[in-house]
């Protein structure tokens, strides 16, 4: 039986439209459904931070941990220094000399990691800023700092001195510190050094991190800083 030419036709547009429809299963993003069970947690990138926009935004200047020390090392007020010196945060330039630090920097072209800037720019607070953003007195030898995470403190140091001057004391009671004053870390800001760029890269959960270097006042029942609400949280408070 001989075939029309409106069935060939036919059956070619068929074989065409099932030839397109397998490509484009191939190399097109499979789409998930549209629903709030089958959803996942979204990663703030660096450039949705709003800790580093805030950071970038500050005319105040970086003055270094040991200005810190002097209020935020009393019992009264946690001794939130010396929970950081016992922190990795802490030890990152030294860190740099490592023998897995070495080796990696040897994988990746660098001799000496403790002295390149691609290393030293996530291992040392304010290390890519201006010297001018830098107070004399401030240390680059004390890796990451108080300020990596809650931006530039001059204006917060000014600040708390002239309250104390007048009576308001912060380990006598909690005070509330105006917005700007200091800035609270998001996921973006810890993305910013902890993401893929790094050869040490393993896979980072900002809650967990969150724990890891939770320091709260004495006199604060809540943490400012909470980290998204995952899935099955959410799930679980429907």
């Amino acid at each position: 039986m001989k075939k029309t030419r409106s069935s060939l036709f036919l059956g070619g547009l068929a074989l065409s439209t099932a030839a397109f429809l397998s490509l484009s299963a191939a190399i097109l993003p499979r789409q998930e459904p549209a629903d709030a069970n089958t959803a996942k947690s979204e990663i703030m990138r660096p450039e949705d931070s709003k800790a580093l926009k805030a950071i970038a935004a500050s005319k105040a200047i970086y003055v270094g941990a040991s200005k810190c020390k002097s209020c935020h090392n009393k019992d009264s007020m946690g001794k939130v220094y010396d929970k950081w010196t016992k922190m990795k945060h802490y030890s990152a330039l030294e860190n740099l000399k490592s023998e897995d630090a070495i080796r990696l920097g040897k994988e990746n072209g660098i001799d000496k990691p403790w002295e390149a800037d691609a290393c030293l720019k996530c291992h040392i607070t304010a290390y890519t800023e201006p010297a001018e953003r830098r107070h004399k007195r401030f240390k680059m030898d004390k890796g990451v700092q108080c300020e990596s995470c809650h931006g530039p403190g001059s204006l917060h140091v000014k600040a708390r001195l002239k309250a104390a001057k007048e009576g308001i004391k912060g380990d006598k009671e909690l005070i509330q510190i105006p917005e700007g004053e200091i800035v609270l870390p998001d996921e973006g800001l810890c993305r910013n050094c902890h993401n893929e760029e790094s050869p040490s890269y393993k896979e980072f959960d900002f809650g967990e991190r969150l724990e890891k270097i939770r320091h709260l006042h004495p006199l604060r029942k809540e943490p400012r800083v909470h980290p998204p609400k995952k899935d099955d949280d959410a799930q679980s408070s429907e």
